[in-house]
């Protein structure tokens, strides 16, 4: 990068004499010590990436249609079409006196087996002293130790039912499994759920991807590369992501002779939602070709131009050019530029000093008299 002081081309003498002032002639002021110089780069050839861009549209990694898992009738519905639900908050609440009163059954039957396997334990260890005695046979010893056993098979069931039930009573609380956004509501206050009837349909916009589909002939290049950006045209400014990971399908459709390809957003990418329309620019290569920095060009309404420095470092001008494809940080110049001119890195800068470089240009004639 060159820097050229604007005192180097702004350098312009001025003849001031009583004369002068009296003739209401004004002199401009020697330029400042803190005058900011302007940044200039020469226009080369750069290794860039190739590109082929597709079509593609945007869709959520966590989509789901939420169904119920037991029966019963719609107490509540809390949340809306469009409505951003928060995880573990509750969608949809069932009746559950069927469940509950099932759960306190099974409870039951869990004390029961307790009491079972109390008796069965007091009554084993009774025989097994009397068998060291030789009070009793084998035979009873065997017969209490089974009991005991059946006692502890009981009340291991009875316990493992309550888990059952449990269950089937959380069910009537249907909760939302991820942060998201509701898209469809499939039920209604006062109807009766039944087991696999769908409740709610919701997607996390916290995880998104583009997906497309690329011909054959491309693949081989994308595999190699596994690099992708993807672009929304969102007016008034075009977005750019890059493809935080890529997953290529195995294997390309029978119809079509294409290959599924998704493409993943950064986390929490900001506007950007599913089913937007979107390009993916796939890198296939590179190339050399006459980039700028995108910064450096000026735009004028319907112009694109920049700003041009002679090699002496005292005159700039102003020039329209014709720009090709966006590489990141860099612009493809198609016309108006050639290898090894200066331009101005500032085009804000630039534009002051070239103001400031006609109207000193326009003082020096009236100052010749």
């Amino acid at each position: 990068m060159i820097c050229y002081s604007s005192k180097s081309w702004l350098r312009v003498l001025i003849f001031t004499t009583s004369a002068s002032f009296s003739s209401g002639l004004i002199a401009n002021e020697p330029p400042s010590n803190n005058e900011p110089s302007l940044n200039v780069i020469p226009v080369t050839y750069h290794k860039v990436d190739r590109q082929y861009i597709v079509d593609g549209v945007v869709e959520p990694v966590n989509q789901a249609t939420i169904a119920a898992q037991t029966s019963g009738q719609v107490l509540e519905v809390n949340f809306d079409v469009d409505d951003f639900v928060k995880k573990g908050t509750v969608l949809v609440r069932l009746k559950s006196i069927e469940q509950k009163a099932s759960l306190n059954q099974v409870q039951a039957r869990v004390s029961e087996a307790k009491a079972y396997l109390n008796a069965a334990q007091k009554e084993y260890d009774r025989v097994k002293k009397l068998r060291v005695k030789r009070v009793v046979s084998a035979a009873l010893l065997d017969k209490t130790e089974a009991d005991l056993e059946a006692s502890k098979a009981r009340l291991t069931a009875a316990k493992a039912d309550v888990r059952q039930v449990k269950q089937r009573v959380d069910y009537t609380t249907v909760k939302a499994p991820y942060s998201g956004i509701v898209l469809e509501r499939h039920i209604q206050q006062g109807e009766i759920a039944s087991l696999g009837q769908p409740i709610m349909t919701g997607f996390s916009p916290n995880k998104l991807r583009a997906v497309v589909t690329v011909p054959q002939s491309r693949i081989v290049a994308i595999r190699q590369h596994k690099k992708a950006q993807i672009i929304l045209n969102v007016e008034p400014e075009v977005l750019r992501f890059k493809g935080k990971k890529l997953t290529i399908a195995p294997y390309a459709d029978a119809k079509t002779h294409t290959f599924r390809i998704r493409v993943y957003f950064p986390r929490k990418a900001k506007g950007v939602y599913p089913g937007m329309f979107t390009k993916v620019a796939f890198v296939v290569g590179q190339e050399k070709l006459l980039v700028i920095p995108a910064s450096s060009i000026a735009y004028r309404g319907e112009v694109r131009a920049v700003y041009i420095v002679d090699d002496k470092g005292e005159q700039i001008s102003m020039r329209q050019i014709r720009l090709g494809k966006v590489h990141e940080e860099m612009i493809e110049i198609l016309a108006g530029l050639e290898e090894g001119e200066k331009i101005a890195t500032n085009p804000v800068e630039a534009a002051i000093m070239l103001k400031t470089q006609r109207n000193q240009q326009t003082i020096l004639p009236t100052e010749g008299h």
